[in-house]
């Protein structure tokens, strides 16, 4: 019993400390996939796996100097567009599931949402992107997944989103998902 106990409780807290079903997410019909305008508006529904703001790049915050173009242009190969910028994540049960699993795919339906923010202990966000997995032959290059952004849940961009793509062509390996944050919550 003791074992079992630890073992949940460990599970939650590698999920980012909520138990399996103590997140309310958006029901759909048996293959019906995600849409970006109704993950705008419920992404909070989502587990967090962030619980708080979570630098992108924390080296960049500890140099002892200021930044150089090269130390941002490598921190932006490393992090993608969103270096310099404190992060939440937000993540479906079908992305927790295959998160970190070294040459795991994600399953269709899969959504991962990075609120992103360049002032962490401000109110709100500057941005919210996403991904969201659909169905093999969507856009098979880059790993089938659709991406969406906005400021204003009202007008969301989604679809294929280049410089999106160009950014999570860094992550092909993973099934194009980073995750340097993830060392910062989950254990992983």
């Amino acid at each position: 019993m003791r074992i079992a106990a630890c073992a949940l409780f460990l599970c939650s807290w590698f999920a980012g400390c909520n138990a399996p079903g103590d997140v309310p997410q958006p029901t759909r019909a048996a293959g019906e996939q995600p849409d970006a305008s109704e993950i705008a508006t419920t992404y909070r529904s989502l587990r967090a796996m962030t619980q708080e703001p979570v630098l992108v790049d924390p080296a960049l915050a500890m140099l002892c100097r200021g930044l150089t173009t090269a130390d941002i242009q490598r921190a932006r190969e490393a992090s993608g567009p969103h270096a310099l910028t404190a992060v939440r994540i937000h993540m479906s049960d079908a992305a927790i599931d295959a998160f970190g699993r070294p040459g795991t795919k994600y399953p269709v339906g899969s959504v991962i949402v990075k609120e992103k923010s360049a002032h962490p202990q401000g109110p709100g966000h500057d941005g919210v992107g996403g991904m969201i997995k659909r169905a093999p032959g969507y856009d098979p290059a880059h790993g089938d997944w659709e991406y969406f952004y906005f400021e204003d849940p009202a007008a969301i961009e989604s679809g294929r989103i280049t410089s999106c793509i160009a950014c999570h062509r860094g992550a092909a390996a993973r099934d194009f998902v980073f995750g340097h944050w993830a060392h910062k919550t989950s254990g992983r």
